[in-house]
């Protein structure tokens, strides 16, 4: 009887002693997940390297820019590299300094081209979110190169180009090989840089401020249409099909 009564004491006192640790344990795994979501909760800014479609080998451009809290687009911005002189009117498309970059350099525009806001003209996008440090680094960089834009070249300096130097300010792993159509580039640079399968567009937040579809500038030349992609995202705006770069 002592021995049974020994033992039904010492299994209450188990029984006792689990249910005064479970909860601490709970508590403990709470603020584990709390602390986990304060540490990325830093992360609030971001840089959207993007392929798209258009009416030759495509366009490869830069989204950047903040979310809030649920991951929304609050604020965002686009940048890239192309021949400039062309117009808003895609009727009315200039072609030549597109035609003529192929063979030398040629003056350059570093806004939002046609097509850059339309989400379903997006074929590739590697997204890295960034601290408010890095961010600033990365913008530094940005409105130094609006300032001063270089010259476009289809082979030497390009749209391609330009977002393999955002990658470097960002020291991200770029692709060895540098001529290489947008689409291709944005997945080799995903593949180098991350596990993440392709990532899902940004929605944007009800109060976000974007780059207004009245911004965009057409770029087009004279090839078959722009495939398409059925999906939708931060800066579905524009109407204008896409370009080339």
């Amino acid at each position: 009887m002592l021995r049974f009564l020994s033992r039904a004491l010492f299994g209450v006192g188990l029984v006792a002693a689990a249910a005064w640790l479970l909860p601490v344990q709970s508590a403990s795994a709470v603020e584990q997940a709390k602390h986990a979501t304060l540490a990325t909760a830093g992360k609030k800014y971001f840089v959207e390297f993007r392929g798209r479609a258009a009416a030759s080998y495509g366009h490869l451009y830069v989204m950047y820019g903040q979310v809030n809290d649920r991951g929304e687009v609050i604020r965002s911005q686009i940048v890239g590299l192309y021949p400039a002189g062309d117009k808003q009117d895609c009727e009315n498309c200039s072609l030549a300094n597109w035609t003529i970059g192929h063979v030398i350099f040629v003056p350059s525009g570093t806004s939002a081209s046609d097509g850059d806001l339309e989400e379903k003209y997006v074929t590739a996008r590697y997204r890295v979110m960034l601290d408010k440090a890095r961010y600033q680094k990365v913008v530094a960089y940005i409105e130094k190169f609006k300032a001063d834009p270089p010259l476009w070249n289809a082979l030497w300096r390009n749209c391609v180009s330009f977002g393999r130097d955002i990658a470097n300010v960002l020291d991200l792993k770029t692709p060895v090989f540098i001529w290489l159509e947008p689409e291709d580039f944005v997945n080799q640079l995903r593949e180098l840089n991350s596990k993440e399968s392709p990532q899902a567009p940004l929605k944007d937040a009800d109060n976000a401020i974007g780059t207004p579809a009245s911004t965009a500038v057409a770029h087009h030349a004279p090839a078959h249409q722009p495939k398409q992609t059925a999906s939708a995202g931060a800066g579905a705006a524009a109407t204008n099909q896409s370009a080339p770069r």
